[in-house]
């Protein structure tokens, strides 16, 4: 007999342990098929670093805090040449106290296999079981199937090597840049590989760099850029070009062993002293950049992480952008299984993800051309060095921002509202919700927004009531409008799609005394007495307004108080109706 299951996940990295994690979170039930024994896996390379927004996104899953605790924190990125500080080299990465709008100002990093240990137990706690040495062979889809699961996805037990099959509404391919999942559905990968190639090693070292476990990077005549990243367990991870000559002095790739990796480390690093004690893994690789076609096939089959996108490392994206693919489909996904979602919901996917991605591809096509020491199209005729160009490129603000992850934002779409009032506030729907402090009722204790928006798969119904005394109007016609028989919490099922959360620019001992009502839509109030998230957010405290914050923490749509009811065309085209 055949398995059932909500999805299908191919793939049990951090991407696709991620989906699985989120979907059983969400109330669906997910099955996880990896084709390696992950558990018997070595705890070596791969991808390292989580920027700001990445952690936002895995706090708000309950995740970031259990990575925390293992990983390194770093807020600094120092750049050196000839032995003396300068700026340049991986500035997105520096001076991160000077974030705005996030309380994550810090890079975060430790091992790959570290993060897919923590999320595998946080599926476990969620009941989720990781099948280990199964295959994915083939996939067929029935929309006419009388069971509700019109996806087949045929399997191979690797142990016992016998085919089994699942039944499935939804098939997802998160099994990296060689997916079977993508040619099975045949989506093109489009992309081209280079002739530069990178050294990357994990070691444990004594040297006398300045701050070595800082993020920090070197200019050296010969290897390019280097890479100092510090990882778990005291390890630091190092990283340069392998040029041509390189190539050529060592017989080619074949004769890049582990001890010339060192010697040319060695040499790279000065006039640094670096010793090397121990180390853990080394590996060279060639620069390429791909993206598939499409991130959605047959309305049915979905690709994230490396299964639709690679690139280089030059600016530790390939997690991150994995990352931000498993949390835009994830509540996108539940949604629709849920019966909750319409079709137009999931189909934003693929049309949110793959512009930004583009994006990354662009970028990463700049990078690391500068940092392998070449001049990419856009720069030809410069004089300047390559690392000067990069430093140039890394200063813009919206490159910071993007690289980052806090400056990604989505064009309007059915998901991101065009018809917001944009004199209600001056956050527009498709950007991040920036994070801000508010106070508890009573003890006046501090908490974030971002705590009170949790990723369940609903959306966040922000009310912003303004100043009490100023926006009383405006607060009673609300109060009428969710009253009311045409209400749009009448027209969904509002305790699963819903959640609503009330802001008010002013204090008291109780919300009704200082709203006129316990809460909007039943949810908790909080204080924002000195009035930040209402300015952060460019809210009137006279007029105040509504802002619906997507699961993921991207603004969805803002409407005034009074105008209230177009929430329910906003929905409408999102959600099904009860």
């Amino acid at each position: 007999m055949s398995v059932k299951a909500d999805a299908v996940i191919i793939g049990g990295g951090p991407v696709g342990s991620l989906i699985a994690y989120q979907l059983a979170r969400f109330g669906c039930k997910p099955y996880l098929m990896e084709q390696d024994d992950k558990k018997a896996m070595l705890c070596y390379g791969r991808a390292t670093t989580m920027w700001p927004r990445t952690i936002e996104m895995l706090d708000q899953i309950d995740l970031a805090e259990r990575l925390m605790q293992i990983g390194v924190v770093t807020r600094n990125a120092l750049h050196f040449r000839d032995g003396r500080r300068i700026t340049g080299g991986l500035m997105f990465g520096s001076r991160m106290d000077q974030l705005g709008d996030t309380f994550y100002k810090f890079s975060l990093h430790l091992r790959q296999r570290l993060t897919e240990e923590q999320f595998a137990e946080a599926l476990e706690e969620n009941g989720v079981q990781q099948h280990m040495r199964r295959r994915v062979e083939g996939f067929s889809i029935d929309e006419n199937s009388e069971d509700g699961y019109p996806v087949t996805v045929r399997g191979r037990d690797l142990d016992k090597d016998e085919i089994f099959e699942v039944k499935t509404k939804y098939l997802i391919g998160a099994d990296g840049g060689k997916s079977t999942v993508r040619t099975l559905a045949g989506i093109p990968f489009n992309g081209e590989r280079t002739t530069h190639r990178w050294i990357r090693m994990d070691a444990r070292v004594k040297t006398n760099m300045p701050n070595p476990r800082c993020l920090n990077s070197i200019d050296s005549k010969s290897h390019g850029q280097i890479l100092w990243c510090p990882i778990d367990c005291g390890l630091v991870r190092i990283g340069y070009v392998f040029s041509q000559a390189l190539l050529e002095k060592y017989g080619g790739v074949e004769g890049v062993t582990q001890e010339v990796a060192v010697k040319e480390a060695i040499q790279a690093l000065q006039p640094f002293e670096v010793e090397f004690l121990e180390v853990d893994w080394f590996t060279i690789y060639g620069i390429g950049q791909a993206i598939a076609e499409t991130f959605s096939a047959h309305d049915r089959v979905f690709l994230a992480g490396d299964a639709c996108h690679t690139h280089s490392s030059g600016s530790a994206q390939g997690l991150n952008t994995g990352v931000h693919d498993a949390v835009n489909l994830s509540w996108k996904l539940a949604l629709n299984i849920l019966n909750l979602g319409k079709k137009s919901l999931i189909d934003s996917y693929s049309l949110e993800r793959q512009p930004s991605v583009q994006r990354v591809i662009d970028n990463d096509k700049v990078i690391s051309m500068l940092i392998s020491g070449q001049y990419p199209p856009r720069f030809e005729g410069r004089k300047e060095h390559p690392r000067d160009i990069l430093t140039e490129w890394y200063t813009d603000v919206n490159i910071r921002l993007f690289t980052l992850g806090l400056g990604i934002s989505y064009p309007t779409n059915l998901v991101n509202s065009a018809d917001n009032n944009p004199s209600a506030a001056t956050i527009t729907p498709g950007e991040r919700g920036p994070d801000v402090y508010l106070s508890t009722i009573g003890t006046g204790d501090p908490i974030r927004l971002h705590q009170v928006l949790k990723n369940d798969a609903k959306f966040h119904i922000v009310v912003f009531a303004g100043n009490p005394a100023l926006s009383r109007p405006g607060l009673s016609a609300l109060q009428v409008a969710l009253d009311a028989p045409a209400s749009f919490l009448r027209a969904f099922p509002a305790r699963r799609v819903f959640r609503f959360t009330t802001l008010a620019a002013a204090a008291g001992n109780a919300a009704v005394d200082v709203l006129g009502v316990q809460g909007f839509g039943g949810g908790r109030v909080y204080w924002d007495a000195e009035g930040r998230a209402h300015g952060m957010y460019g809210v009137d405290e006279a007029r105040g307004a509504v802002i619906v914050f997507r699961p993921d923490g991207w603004v969805g749509s803002a409407v005034a108080l009074e105008d209230v009811q177009a929430l329910g065309a906003y929905f409408s085209e999102l959600l099904l109706g009860v």
